[in-house]
């Protein structure tokens, strides 16, 4: 599978939360020849499975399609869209931005992010950040009919707009959506490798809804009721003049030990580490708790699951341009893959009880 080619068909697609529909075809175009079955869950969210009657735990992979963007809240009498945004965003990197509008019949129209003309501004309001509920985007409309004739109307998405673009150092790529179109794709060339090998049963959820909530986790796992989840998404990375921390472009895939509403499995953890030396796959650390993933509502399921993130290092995450590395991809896949095949009903009792057998 070609890493470039995957990433820039998945980020490039239109997909905001519960408006998913572009993703999940392409999602559903490589799934369905990598998979014994593919179905959707009352969501949306889409699934495909391999060796589903096989002995052993069952492994759930889970990447979420949704990228932050906003509905079209109202159009005012002079064709401006006001606008509700989906997932969590900061104004101070949405004035003056290209948007596009896609309508219910699949027209595009392009729109900008209005921005009050900097000459003349007061100090203080320079220095202050626009409120949400302020901003708007301005189609190019003459009138509010104009705008509603096209078929922009209230529930529209709204998305960044973007194309897929390789860096100076081309390992690297920008585009929109890559959080977390690039777990999408790090699941898909893991899924792939492991097609046609034995492995216990393994689930690959393209989850929908997580930037509001993490919902599209909920009813997929409950859907598939795994034993053990491995979540794939974006980290920040902190290799930037504006963000600091220990993850960095290049660096290989990232074991995500704490967020917002997860601690990952300290046995879990450590597999993962131990599968990692083994293969030398390249790894590093997030231990911070700013965001969360789907592991957040996966681990919480039933009577509690096994689970943990394997995170990429994003750039300008939750803007409208962010840059991953192709490498960090490519290493989250393969660890992935590696511990599928490491992995047996023995294992896995070991790390869910926290003992070693020494018959293993």
């Amino acid at each position: 599978m070609n890493t470039e080619k995957l990433l820039k068909e998945l980020a490039e697609a239109p997909g905001i939360s519960s408006i998913e529909d572009e993703p999940r075809k392409i999602m559903h175009q490589y799934l369905q020849h990598l998979s014994d079955r593919v179905y959707l869950d009352g969501l949306g969210s889409m699934i495909g499975v391999q060796n589903e009657n096989a002995d052993g735990i069952k492994i759930q992979f889970a990447a979420h399609m949704d990228e932050v963007g906003f509905m079209v809240k109202k159009v005012d009498e002079r064709g401006y869209l006001r606008l509700q945004p989906v997932g969590s965003m900061w104004t101070h990197v949405l004035l003056g931005q290209r948007m596009d509008v896609k309508t219910d019949n699949g027209s595009i129209y392009a729109g900008v992010i209005g921005s009050p003309a900097s000459h003349g501004l007061p100090k203080e309001v320079k220095e202050r950040t626009m409120a949400m509920n302020d901003l708007y985007l301005d189609v190019g409309a003459s009138s509010q009919m104009q705008v509603y004739k096209a078929g922009i109307r209230p529930g529209c998405m709204v998305f960044p707009h973007g194309s897929f673009t390789k860096m100076l150092d081309n390992d690297r790529v920008m585009c929109k959506a890559l959080d977390d179109r690039a777990g999408c794709a790090a699941e898909l060339i893991a899924f792939e490798y492991l097609y046609g090998r034995y492995h216990a049963p393994l689930y690959c959820a393209g989850t929908i809804q997580e930037e509001p909530g993490l919902r599209g986790a909920r009813t997929a796992t409950d859907i598939i009721h795994p034993d053990l989840s491995l979540a794939v998404d974006t980290t920040v990375a902190g290799d930037t003049p504006a963000d600091h921390n220990t993850c960095r472009l290049g660096g290989g895939a990232v074991l995500s030990m704490i967020d917002s509403n997860t601690i990952a499995h300290r046995g879990l953890i450590r597999y993962a580490e131990t599968i990692a030396a083994e293969k030398k796959i390249p790894i590093q650390y997030a231990v911070f708790k700013g965001g969360g993933t789907d592991s957040g509502n996966i681990h919480k399921s039933f009577e509690g699951i096994l689970s943990m993130t394997i995170s990429i290092p994003i750039r300008y995450m939750h803007s409208m341009q962010s840059i991953i590395s192709m490498h960090d991809v490519e290493a989250c896949a393969e660890l992935m893959s590696a511990m599928v095949l490491g992995m047996n009903q023995t294992k896995y009792k070991q790390l869910l009880n926290g003992w070693e057998d020494d018959d293993d």
